[in-house]
């Protein structure tokens, strides 16, 4: 059974995604912000980490992916990571996961996924990174 990180400052974001994906036989642990999401990344040794950007200070989840993505254990380094987030509704910036396209437009991530969630595009995007895993 994979296990899913999801960090999310909404606590009813992580209470419906939780048991969305519980009901799809994922084993989920949650994190309401950024640093108790890092420790849960640590200690829980998800499969994969679903982040959202928006925080209470503003797009933390972009500072914490970074923060990951330089992190010096290599296996923690290199989690999967799907981003979720409203910004693009809300700015009209849109960005994609994987390689840089010729805007310049990156996010190391393997997807990127708009609020509001839809369940199985999630459960969808999970399945799909760990395909990519195996």
């Amino acid at each position: 059974m994979a296990r899913i990180l999801v960090i999310d400052d909404d606590p009813d974001v992580l209470d419906t995604t939780r048991l969305f994906l519980e009901n799809r036989g994922f084993e989920v642990v949650t994190a309401s912000d950024p640093d108790e999401g890092m420790r849960q990344a640590k200690d829980s040794k998800p499969d994969v980490i679903v982040l959202d950007v928006m925080m209470p200070h503003g797009t933390e989840g972009f500072h914490w992916l970074w923060k990951i993505r330089r992190h010096p254990d290599q296996e923690l380094r290199e989690k999967p990571i799907i981003l979720v987030t409203s910004i693009s509704g809300a700015t009209g910036i849109h960005f994609k996961a994987g390689d840089a396209d010729e805007t310049g437009c990156y996010l190391p991530v393997q997807a990127f996924l708009d609020k509001p969630l839809d369940p199985d595009e999630l459960a969808k995007a999970i399945g799909a990174v760990l395909d990519q895993a195996v």
